[in-house]
């Protein structure tokens, strides 16, 4: 899998642009943030906005690599994404927009994006079933 190192210092991105791969090559890229410290006590999102127009695609990171969504794999053209974050406090970052190439290729035999981005809403409840059951399997061996 191609793995994409950008840096994040404050609102900018370095480099702010890289080759993601070919139209269809689903989970073969990932981002890796390099975060300044501004961004390590703010929730976290990287919204990516496919080259086609369609509708944006949000993924929620708590510092982990972010897989570029097949919704962006799916079609050739520049998409483009930003990360954002806010904090307890009410302070809010938003990074510069960031540009990701996806290069034209023969048909990939009309095949679909394999797997869709759950919306944040269906994130938030994953991690939050996932913390959960930790916490009770911390309870148990308490007992």
């Amino acid at each position: 899998m191609k793995e994409i190192k950008i840096k994040a210092d404050l609102w900018r991105l370095t480099p702010d642009w890289a080759v993601a791969g070919t139209k269809g090559s689903f989970g073969s890229c990932k981002i890796v943030f390099d975060l300044s410290p501004d961004w390590e006590s703010l929730s976290r999102r990287v919204t990516f906005f496919p080259a086609d127009g369609s509708d944006s695609v949000a993924v929620i990171t708590s510092g982990e690599a972010v897989r570029v969504p097949d919704e962006v794999m799916a079609c050739a053209g520049t998409a483009s994404f930003v990360l954002d974050g806010v904090g307890a406090d009410g302070t809010a970052l938003v990074s510069a927009r960031g540009e990701l190439r996806i290069v034209d290729t023969a048909e990939p035999g009309g095949r679909e994006p394999e797997e869709r981005v759950p919306s944040e809403i269906e994130q938030l409840r994953a991690a939050i079933h996932s913390l959960w059951t930790e916490i009770e399997k911390l309870k148990a061996r308490a007992v």
